[in-house]
């Protein structure tokens, strides 16, 4: 129990402690270094005459960018537009009416609609909106308030938490889902996507709520496919990479002739090689698009004709040259060969992949699975 308290091992459940305690801590780092950098920044620009340096309800946000990134809650312009537009809100009231409890009723209910209004629901944005409404008991506020402390607390804090998000959390503040096809650049949905519970779907079960559910249309269509894999997973049995993949493989060294690695790849009829070293660690590999991709032909002839010439060394010495390490792909997609053949399905199918290493424990390279092996692995599971 304490373990997982810690986020040292997973939960079953989808609870907080099942996130692991690395990633807690580069979180609170993180929120650390935004609110640091908004303090200093606004006591650097502070007015002498000024009492407000930092509003609370940053730390508020801070919980939200950080702890909670793919919240709607949490996106720029929720965050933005829910300090901003409550703040405005907030010291309009302030001008307007006397009584504290009048005032403060308003404003919240003010802050809500508004929210609803310009799609920016932000809960700590209802801090900023009261802090006006506070202060008017002893004396109300002047416009400049909405420029310093809010607007100037609001965008260093934007700044740093897209910095740190993009950077070094690497995750959150949604992107846009994509429209189109971005591997072979097409408007059709992806194989994944063309059967089955479309994004439409969710949108429309999103939208059937009477309330804002929090969480985004793009995890929730990942949380989706993922319980799709696992439900496959359990009902197709313990079938692993290890036991689909093909294990006597043709390789190449680094140091391996462009030409010979040509050879092999029309010798075995295949058209992908791994490179490996000498221990079998897998440091990338060369496929007929590495030798074709970097041709400038007019014409499909013109194409055959620099394959054909591509082992003749009087007219390409520099080609022949070459080592497999001057042209092989080095940025990998891999899998090992415990996971499920689950886990293959998304890579091969919606990336535009053909070939999956296979590495084991110690990270050498033991098998390769094609989209042939897949789908003959698939076809024996329904009929098992």
């Amino acid at each position: 129990m304490l373990l997982a308290q810690l986020g040292l091992i997973k939960r079953d459940s989808q609870r907080l402690s099942a996130i692991p305690l690395t990633e807690r801590l580069k979180v609170a780092l993180a929120a650390f270094i935004a609110l640091f950098i908004v303090t200093y920044t606004s006591m650097q620009l502070a007015d002498m005459a000024s009492t407000a340096v930092l509003l609370a309800s940053m730390g508020a946000s801070s919980v939200l960018l950080f702890g909670l990134p793919n919240s709607p809650l949490a996106k720029p312009w929720s965050f933005v537009g829910g300090h901003l537009i409550s703040a405005t809100v907030g010291l309009l009231c302030s001008h307007l009416f006397t009584d504290l409890a009048l005032t403060a009723a308003v404003t919240i209910g003010c802050v809500l609609f508004v929210m609803y209004l310009f799609e920016c629901m932000h809960p700590p944005g209802g801090a900023t909106a009261l802090v006006p409404v506070i202060a008017s008991s002893n004396t109300v506020l002047g416009y400049d308030f909405l420029l310093y402390p809010v607007a100037l607390n609001v965008f260093v804090m934007l700044a740093v938490a897209l910095l740190l998000q993009k950077f070094w959390l690497k995750h959150g503040m949604q992107k846009p889902s994509q429209q189109y096809d971005p591997i072979h650049l097409h408007h059709d949905k992806s194989p994944l996507n063309r059967l089955g519970l479309q994004t439409e779907d969710l949108l429309s079960a999103l939208n059937s709520f009477d309330t804002v559910i929090d969480i985004s249309e793009q995890d929730l269509e990942r949380l989706y496919h993922q319980a799709q894999l696992h439900a496959y997973q359990r009902k197709s049995g313990e079938v692993r990479c290890g036991d689909i993949m093909s294990r006597d493989l043709i390789t190449v060294k680094p140091d391996t002739a462009v030409a010979t690695a040509w050879q092999l790849l029309r010798k075995h009829k295949i058209s992908m090689l791994p490179v490996v070293d000498d221990k079998q660690h897998l440091l990338g590999v060369i496929s007929t698009v590495d030798f074709l991709k970097n041709l400038k032909v007019p014409h499909y002839w013109g194409l055959l004709r620099h394959v054909n010439q591509l082992l003749l060394r009087n007219k390409h010495s520099s080609q022949y040259k070459r080592n497999v390490a001057d042209i092989m792909v080095s940025k990998l997609t891999v899998a090992h060969e415990h996971e499920h053949i689950a886990a293959l399905v998304p890579v091969l199918s919606d990336q535009g992949l053909h070939h999956i290493p296979i590495l084991n424990a110690q990270q050498q390279l033991v098998g390769v699975i094609t989209q042939s092996d897949l789908i003959a692995a698939l076809f024996n599971a329904t009929l098992a």
